[in-house]
């Protein structure tokens, strides 16, 4: 498997569509950034801001037909989506500014929603003290790729660190 810790520069891109469930049952496809490997193995470049459970740096197995994928490697990476409403734009800024002075970086934006990727060596008490900034009003944030569907923690990076 490549060694990579997911970075981006001087790679091309496919995009890969996944299929996110919402809270109500409703469903949508999310195209993710990959790099195709081999027999249906992508490497993840850009961490999706909806689907759950994968980062950039991760090896999937993709199913075409259902949409769907599974990891099969780690790739030592934390996503954050945030989302916002009503906040000032300085705000937002600055949580990006702050988030690459750790050693984070931003994956995707939308008017409401920024993903943020860490190494997961950057720590989990210095990537919530960065969040714990964040207004109290109109901000929600969650790690795409830390807890399973019943809120359980999947603990891979136990065996990354």
């Amino acid at each position: 498997m490549p060694g990579t810790n997911g970075s981006t520069s001087g790679n091309s891109f496919a995009g890969i569509r996944l299929t996110v469930g919402s809270q109500s049952g409703a469903t949508a496809d999310e195209v993710v950034a990959v790099t195709p490997l081999s027999d249906g193995l992508y490497l993840v470049r850009l961490s999706p801001g909806f689907v759950r459970g994968i980062a950039a740096g991760d090896v999937i197995a993709y199913d075409e037909h259902t949409k769907s994928a599974k990891v099969v490697e780690r790739g030592g990476n934390v996503v954050v989506q945030v989302f916002y409403k009503g906040i000032p734009a300085d705000v937002v800024e600055s949580l990006k500014k702050k988030a690459a002075r750790i050693g984070g970086r931003v994956d995707g934006e939308l008017e409401s929603l920024v993903v943020l990727t860490f190494p997961v060596r950057v720590g989990f008490p210095t990537i919530e003290s960065l969040l714990d900034e964040l207004p109290e009003e109109g901000v929600e944030w969650e790690y795409g790729n830390v807890f399973d569907e019943q809120g359980n923690p999947l603990a891979w990076w136990k065996e990354t660190t």
